[in-house]
């Protein structure tokens, strides 16, 4: 099983009303629970690590991962707020403001408030938001090192970087664990955005030659680089017809990449050198094609695996 440690919220994603106001729709949401769905949606033996609140969003939070396939084992339920965020598209990437003091993601700690990680886990994944800002970044942070050499470890950043409150911090600690990662999957912008004076090809090669089996950056609508052992490669993204948001685009390519993984068996310290060069092309295709389909429709909404077959 792969356990997705990262935040769960609820999307306000702007609408129209039939007279031509601006409102907004809630919907599930948050990077980690995306990808987490995302897994499950296309069969993967998945589980979620984060705690949801006992309020009703917490209940649409929780129904929604099960709907999906995810295992509940690692989830806590807390009687504190649910994350909100509230979503501007524009032209761009979206812009996200998040409501999150006191909520119940932001103050869990996994170790003192979820069971113990069962051998069946061989994979955790790691990103964005959760990572940011304390308690909860340290928390997943010392979860992320107590882990290591036990179990395959990916990160995605997904840096969000409006709601950074200690960027040298923050920088570091991306730093510590992208180096220390097995699998790293991140956007050329945010790779650029944590370090202006990176060599994205140089760094991909670096981390592999110290270690980690795969890296990915993806770079919009120019494709995405794959890095292992021995090899490197470019593939394109997957054509659409017409793109209603980007919303969870990154996420469901998370979910494509690493379900394939799991499928072909590599998600396991002992396994994971199976990574070769046909398997990351395999793995990157299916990836831009959920990313294809999540972006063709409204919000977060990854695809189920009868979707991509």
């Amino acid at each position: 099983m792969i356990v997705v440690c990262g935040e769960a919220l609820i999307d306000f994603l702007p609408v129209k009303t039939t007279d031509g106001r601006d409102a907004y729709r809630q919907a599930v949401g948050g990077s980690h629970i995306n990808t987490a769905i995302g897994i499950g949606r296309l069969g993967g033996s998945v589980g979620f690590c984060a705690a949801l609140s006992t309020d009703f969003f917490g209940d649409q939070l929780a129904d929604a991962l099960e709907r999906s396939h995810v295992s509940l084992r690692y989830v806590a339920r807390a009687k504190r707020p649910s994350m909100l965020a509230f979503v501007s598209l524009g032209d761009g990437e979206p812009q996200y403001a998040f409501i999150d003091d006191a909520s119940a993601g932001r103050l869990f700690d996994p170790e003192r408030d979820a069971p113990a990680i069962l051998p069946e886990v061989t994979m955790l994944q790691f990103g964005s938001v959760s990572l940011i800002n304390d308690p909860i970044a340290s928390a997943y942070d010392a979860l992320f090192f107590a882990n290591r050499h036990k179990r395959v470890l990916g990160i995605d950043p997904n840096v969000r970087p409006t709601i950074v409150s200690d960027a040298a911090e923050y920088r570091a600690r991306m730093k510590r664990m992208t180096e220390a990662a097995n699998i790293v999957k991140i956007s050329k912008a945010d790779l650029l955005w944590l370090d202006h004076t990176i060599n994205p090809d140089g760094w991909a090669r670096s981390l592999v030659h110290n270690g980690a089996s795969l890296v990915v950056i993806t770079d919009g609508a120019n494709g995405a680089t794959g890095y292992g052992r021995g090899f490197s490669m470019v593939r394109p993204v997957t054509p659409v017809a017409h793109v209603v948001d980007t919303v969870g685009a990154g996420d469901s390519y998370s979910s494509g990449l690493i379900a394939t993984l799991q499928a072909a068996g590599v998600v396991s310290l002992a396994t994971i050198g199976g990574i070769d060069e046909a398997l990351c092309r395999k793995a990157m295709d299916h990836a831009a094609r959920c990313a294809a389909i999540t972006v063709s429709r409204e919000g977060a909404n990854p695809p189920w695996a009868e979707e991509v077959a």
